[in-house]
């Protein structure tokens, strides 16, 4: 049950991704203390390598695991990806960030099996609804892979559906 999601936020398409890093950062941190734990680190693309980004997760005392850019300067940490998409940089960074694929295939299933790429709807309340009733599925499929003893299909929407 690594990919799956603890929160999200839906906004237009013309609001950058960094500009909601903060509330759902800290959401996630929210319902993570409620279990007694807390972010430890925030992997994410390089397309959220920026100094206020990094300023918002290290105020949750977690470590970024963020690549940055081939053409910044001033590197704020020892990660990259290359143009062949190999990752560099610290050893203990590069195990990290190659955790991010377990999401992105949680991501890939998602628009694949639950319609949440081609989406016909209209509105940003109708698509809000979109999503979390996919979110809602993608939990009803690991609960239901650990009742039925196959804990190693929680993340399998394929597999549960008729």
């Amino acid at each position: 049950m690594s990919a799956l999601p603890l929160t999200y936020i839906v906004r237009a398409a013309n609001v950058n991704d960094k500009d909601v890093v903060k509330p759902l950062l800290k959401q996630a941190s929210r319902l993570i203390k409620r279990c007694g734990k807390r972010i430890s680190q925030v992997i994410a693309d390089r397309q959220y390598y920026s100094a206020h980004v990094f300023t918002t997760i290290r105020e949750l005392r977690a470590e970024p695991v963020i690549p940055y850019p081939l053409k910044v300067k001033d590197q704020l940490i020892n990660l990259w990806v290359t143009k062949r998409f190999k990752v560099r940089g610290d050893p203990k960074l590069v195990n990290l960030y190659k955790l991010r694929m377990t999401v992105e295939r949680g991501f890939k299933a998602g628009k694949l099996e639950l319609m949440m790429e081609n989406l016909c709807w209209r509105g940003i309340a109708k698509i809000r609804m979109h999503v979390a009733l996919c979110f809602t599925c993608m939990y009803a499929v690991a609960i239901t892979a650990h009742k039925n003893g196959r804990p190693e299909l929680a993340n399998s929407i394929a597999t549960f559906t008729y």
